[in-house]
């Protein structure tokens, strides 16, 4: 993780980006609008002002009364190239007290569960439909059963044969025109420019979040990630998520997502994955967050949880500030977006980003 040059850069620069960060909105916000004026953004010194303002996505968590729920949202089985069944898998998050799983096979929606002998209500979990479209960018598709099928799979060796011949903006319209959510899976598997992956979200509103940790692959994406919301903040936030990318059952537990909701049901996980209401965590015993405060009149945000040693807050990819509370009205060099680590010997856990305002 980078950490902000302390040195100043001149006055002229400063007023420049402070033009730059205005244009482009009718409601003025201090960070980057596309990505020419993120680039600045990230060489220029800013200053600290006092009418900073955060747009919450924990707004609607009441982190007293809501449960906090265990997901994994990337996960195969046999139906693709899982090693093993699917009721098997299920069984297996069941005993390590997951509540939320999607079975996101390669190409193929492995849905419902009863299908394969296991009742979701039954085990007291929810069961996201999902698969994971391979033929491009690999996507995970959410809520429906989108598909395109073009060959098999065998489990651990993969795909045999031919990929379809379909793009990027083909499969997205597909999921959209199902009522899903899709989500990029591996940012960092495909080494697609930032551009590439801008574009799509600007132009695909159900297109949510990317993949910022992995587990299969000891992946954590967070500088693509970093990169992509220092382009698209404030106005466009992408929220990150976490996943096992279980192929055997040693990938279990390794990347994980936290939703914190009023209610176990499709209804409330689908509109906290659309808010950017949950978190995520790398490492399995990583910290858990029993709170977030923000305070716009004060100008504070403050985070607190079990297992962590140290609080990072990151902005446009640097960090600048560590500790569980930021005065974002007297912290210099906040961009688009905030949004904090927590770090401990268990692992490191993610807050989705506060996109940064100005007050009028």
């Amino acid at each position: 993780m980078k950490r902000w040059p302390s040195k100043k850069r001149t006055s002229a620069a400063t007023l420049l980006i402070a033009l730059a960060v205005m244009v482009g909105s009718n409601l003025p916000f201090a960070g980057g609008t596309g990505p020419q004026v993120s680039a600045m953004v990230a060489e220029v010194y800013i200053a600290a002002r006092n009418d900073l303002i955060l747009v919450n996505p924990y707004q609607e968590v009441d982190w007293e009364e809501h449960a906090q729920y265990r997901a994994n949202l990337h996960t195969h089985t046999r139906q693709s190239d899982g090693l093993h069944s699917a009721a098997r898998v299920i069984d297996a998050y069941h005993r390590a007290g997951y509540h939320i799983l999607a079975l996101t096979d390669h190409d193929a929606v492995t849905w419902p569960w009863n299908e394969h002998g296991r009742d979701p209500e039954e085990l007291g979990m929810l069961a996201v439909q999902g698969n994971e479209i391979s033929h491009a960018h690999h996507i995970g598709s959410y809520f429906c059963d989108y598909n395109i099928v073009s060959r098999r799979y065998l489990p651990v060796i993969g795909g045999i044969g031919s990929a379809a011949n379909v793009t990027e903006e083909e499969i997205l319209t597909g999921i959209a025109d199902s009522d899903g959510l899709a989500v990029f899976f591996h940012p960092g598997y495909h080494g697609n420019p930032p551009q590439f992956y801008t574009s799509l979200f600007s132009k695909f509103p159900h297109l949510i979040g990317m993949e910022v940790a992995n587990g299969k692959l000891r992946l954590q994406d967070h500088e693509i990630w970093d990169t992509v919301l220092t382009m698209l903040m404030p106005e466009r936030p992408v929220w990150g998520f976490a996943n096992d990318d279980l192929h055997i059952m040693w990938h279990l537990g390794r990347a994980f997502n936290v939703f914190p909701l009023p209610e176990l049901c499709e209804a409330e996980i689908r509109s906290a994955m659309e808010r950017g209401s949950f978190y995520f965590s790398y490492g399995s015993a990583a910290p858990v967050i029993r709170s977030i405060l923000v305070d716009n009149e004060g100008g504070i945000v403050a985070i607190d949880g079990d297992g962590w040693e140290e609080v990072s807050w990151i902005s446009n990819g640097f960090v600048i500030h560590q500790g569980a509370a930021l005065d974002f009205h007297n912290t210099a060099n906040i961009g688009a977006y905030i949004r904090a680590e927590m770090s401990g010997e268990g692992g490191i856990t993610y807050t989705q980003p506060f996109a940064v305002g100005i007050l009028q």
